[in-house]
């Protein structure tokens, strides 16, 4: 198992460094140091292996697998709606003048309709799909008029509100527009409807206990499309619809030109298959 391997490689480093830390030379200080000499001050102990390796896996898992989804996918709606694509390749190139510019800052951040793309991808296919469970405590709890006894596991899977058509109108088109105000009303997006989606975005889960490298992934996505686009023409392979619904398949799995998810807490996938051509830049 990779994360297994990762783990024990890791913690010999570690345990061999004990020593060596001690005649002056230090060891690499990353996250997993820190969590291996880290000593609860009530009880004076630290983590147990079974404890520290749990913590690595949620920490690769979560902080590596989700953001490759989410790019799986936007791969795949930018094959699937080359109009998107282009409007998104027009905004990067109108706020860089070369790739070499795309990094983190203001430019990135001011590229709105880079984040709308981003947003309608984890909303059409979020990473995580499915609930987080939270159990509730002693008292119980009431949640929109219902009562729920302590005990009880509830939850609300982040799939099932963001295709809620309620919320999200035509819940099933992949539409990046609808997280912009639209000024002159043409598209029928109003501020209202623009913060009803936010209020029900959560593929970071959301409150307290929310993904907390929430902003080094919305960076590491927005850098990597930013200059993907830029450079390149992402375009579909007809020879494959790896990754997209088929019309014969089980219900629920039929909207083609949606990106396949299957979840075992964070999401598995196939594809997309894609082909890659140069653009060209007038100077």
């Amino acid at each position: 198992m990779f994360v297994e391997k990762c783990f024990t490689e890791r913690a010999q480093i570690e345990n061999e460094a004990r020593g060596v830390s001690k005649s002056g030379t230090e060891s690499r200080k990353d996250f997993f140091h820190y969590l291996f000499h880290a000593v609860d001050p009530d009880t004076r102990k630290g983590y147990s292996n079974d404890e520290l390796f749990g913590e690595s896996e949620s920490l690769i898992i979560a902080g590596s697998d989700t953001s490759a989804i989410s790019l799986a996918a936007a791969f795949f709606y930018l094959t699937r709606y080359p109009h998107a694509q282009e409007k998104l390749a027009k905004e990067v190139k109108s706020a860089f003048a070369s790739v070499e510019d795309i990094k983190g800052g203001p430019a990135l951040y001011s590229c709105q309709y880079l984040r709308a793309f981003i947003d309608e991808t984890m909303r059409m296919s979020p990473p995580v799909p499915a609930d987080l469970a939270r159990e509730v405590q002693e008292g119980g709890i009431v949640v929109d008029g219902q009562y729920i006894s302590e005990g009880m596991k509830i939850s609300t899977a982040s799939y099932c509100m963001h295709h809620n058509p309620d919320i999200y109108p035509e819940p099933f088109k992949f539409r990046p527009e609808r997280w912009i105000v639209d000024e002159k009303d043409d598209c029928g997006v109003s501020p209202e409807s623009v913060s009803l989606a936010k209020s029900a975005f959560m593929p970071f889960s959301a409150g307290p206990r929310g993904c907390v490298g929430k902003n080094l992934a919305y960076l590491e996505m927005s850098l990597a499309l930013a200059k993907i686009v830029y450079n390149f023409e992402i375009r579909r392979d007809h020879s494959s619809n790896l990754g997209g619904g088929r019309p014969d398949a089980i219900k629920g799995r039929r909207t083609v030109d949606q990106y396949q998810l299957r979840d075992i807490f964070v999401a598995i996938r196939d594809g997309p298959v894609v082909q890659l051509a140069k653009r060209i830049h007038m100077d």
